[in-house]
């Protein structure tokens, strides 16, 4: 996803853009919100909607509910003291 100055090709995004919506049109999720950030730009892809059944549709500042705080938690300690 080069373009040579260390950001995103506009083929890399169309690429990403396209296999997000696949995941959203399949109906796996009902939207999604991602970032991808590479040599200083950073990139936002929102689509669908907050629910299955539609509802308020994705935007870029929805706050997502983190179901399990355990594992990050634990992973961010462990990786503390290997370093």
């Amino acid at each position: 996803m080069e373009n040579g100055n260390g950001g995103f090709s506009k083929t890399g995004l169309d690429r990403l853009r396209e296999v997000l919506a696949r995941h959203v049109e399949s109906g796996k999720i009902p939207g999604l919100v991602a970032l991808v950030s590479r040599g200083g730009e950073t990139h936002v892809e929102a689509m669908g909607t907050m629910r299955h059944d539609g509802g308020a549709p994705m935007r870029r500042d929805t706050i997502f509910r983190m179901a399990s705080t355990t594992k990050p938690v634990a992973m961010a300690a462990a990786m503390v003291l290997l370093d």
